[in-house]
């Protein structure tokens, strides 16, 4: 059931995702959420050079992290859920990656500053866009490269179900509830993504102190159209 509401804080939708951590770090390692492991992953691993220092935005279990990892002598995962960087210590550690339970907003202020920067899915998560992506850029150097993907916008109401609902208008931003699913299972976990058209995604990455370099739409499998999209950025 998908329930439309014009805002949710930081703070309840960290509640809801400490709920889903266990069963994501389930879904991505037996291999059955195959948008994460074929589709979202992948793209983003293609997009990133290989740097000295890597931060993963909203890193949840870490899952990706630690792919990433690979490419980077130094490498920090962050996320406000408690309960995902738990696991992230526990199942996805390496040698030099670190996880912190902390918001980009907060860690923002740290002082640290890496040489890439990658965030899967956090974006449509962030209850205000422009802080998070303003604090996205603090975290990286000039000239850093930041990778990014997010739900389609025009698509992803098609996917979920809810461009019919009288509350939805494409223009707008909403926070949008549903039990959370993946192509071959819906959960009884409720969580939120929040709908913006893509100009907002454009304007806040630009507007952030970022050149964009490249867009590319991600079809997976099992849905004709666009369902997500990664964004390549450089910091200017």
């Amino acid at each position: 059931m998908i329930n439309l509401t014009k805002a949710k804080s930081l703070a309840r939708v960290t509640q809801e995702w400490d709920k889903v951590a266990a069963l994501r770090e389930k879904q991505v390692r037996s291999g059955k959420d195959h948008s994460a492991n074929f589709v979202l992953a992948p793209a983003i691993l293609r997009q990133i050079p290989r740097s000295r220092s890597l931060l993963d935005i909203g890193c949840g279990t870490g899952w990706l992290t630690s792919r990433a990892a690979k490419l980077a002598e130094v490498t920090v995962g962050i996320d406000p859920s408690k309960m995902s960087i738990e696991i992230a210590n526990s199942e996805n550690t390496g040698i030099a990656v670190s996880y912190y339970a902390e918001s980009v907003e907060r860690y923002s202020r740290s002082g640290r500053r890496f040489d890439t920067a990658i965030s899967n899915m956090a974006a449509s998560s962030a209850p205000h866009l422009n802080t998070f992506i303003s604090a996205s850029r603090k975290l990286l150097k000039k000239q850093g490269v930041y990778v990014i993907t997010i739900p389609h916008p025009c698509f992803w109401p098609i996917y979920w179900g809810y461009i019919s609902d009288p509350r939805f208008n494409y223009q707008r931003m909403l926070a949008v509830e549903g039990e959370f699913r993946i192509q071959e299972e819906t959960s009884k976990f409720l969580t939120t993504h929040f709908h913006r058209p893509l100009a907002g995604y454009i304007d806040a990455i630009t507007g952030s102190g970022f050149r964009i370099e490249a867009i590319q739409e991600l079809t997976g499998r099992g849905f004709p159209l666009p369902r997500f999209m990664v964004i390549k950025a450089r910091a200017v």
